[in-house]
């Protein structure tokens, strides 16, 4: 079943360039319109109901966010396309979104649509687009992560993460009540997604939530002793970095 996809781009080489790359690699994907604003985009997603959009975010008058804002009902898949910019990013990975940094690369194009062709069949409100929203029009820093398994997107509270353990290109995500969820991240990506949650990276295998440490063992090397009385190593090189940070984080 052929994909009906809106492309979304103020600048027409940019909107030519993605069709072209659609049609070359992911055949699956039939590019039923192209927009060059929100309000243009608006009409015709009301009016055709696409799929799939793909999305530029920095455009005039409007940007990408904005159109999302104002839909009543998010049923369709979205792949951001945007030039860096760190606040976006962070928000887009936050919510479990797929994006593309222009220039486009094509390897990348193809996993996004495979990701997105896996979520269609459910056809049901875009749930990590409406967290995006919020978070974009929140004050301060989101109270929430989405966690992307297999089947589904999960959003939690960040508060309730103890800790996040290295598994090669995995992390294995635990929380207050004893729950553990493996996600297809690397440790320093969740690192750069918590550190402004006060995370702090002890070891190269550890992750941490300095609410949920019980003890710090400064002696034998170092450790901390969590909550649920898992025990974890520090780092010896960083050591006192380390100690620092979680005195800090702990206002010891």
């Amino acid at each position: 079943m052929a994909i009906k996809a809106l492309i979304v781009d103020d600048e027409i080489n940019n909107r030519e360039n993605l069709n072209t790359l659609l049609k070359e690699y992911c055949k699956e994907v039939e590019v039923t319109g192209m927009a060059d604003s929100v309000d243009s985009a608006f009409r015709f997603i009301n009016s055709q109901k696409p799929d799939l959009v793909f999305l530029d975010i920095k455009m005039p008058k409007k940007n990408g966010f904005a159109l999302l804002e104002q839909m009543d009902d998010i049923d369709f898949e979205v792949i951001i396309v945007t030039a860096y910019d760190e606040y976006a990013i962070q928000a887009i990975k936050f919510c479990a979104i797929d994006y593309l940094l222009k220039p486009i690369d094509v390897v990348e194009l193809c996993q996004a649509v495979k990701n997105v062709t896996k979520r269609l069949d459910k056809k049901e409100e875009n749930e990590r687009l409406k967290q995006l929203v919020r978070q974009l029009n929140s004050q301060g820093l989101s109270t929430k992560i989405g966690l992307a398994s297999q089947n589904k997107i999960d959003f939690v509270e960040i508060a309730r993460i103890t800790r996040c353990e290295a598994d090669n290109n995995y992390t294995h995500v635990y929380f207050d009540d004893q729950k553990k969820m493996t996600i297809s991240k690397t440790l320093k990506e969740f690192e750069e997604l918590l550190k402004d949650h006060g995370f702090i990276r002890i070891h190269q295998s550890h992750l941490v939530n300095p609410a949920h440490i019980q003890s710090l063992q400064k002696s034998d090397g170092g450790y901390v002793q969590m909550l649920d009385d898992k025990i974890l190593p520090i780092s010896r090189a960083r050591k006192n970095e380390i100690l620092a940070q979680i005195k800090k984080g702990l206002s010891v």
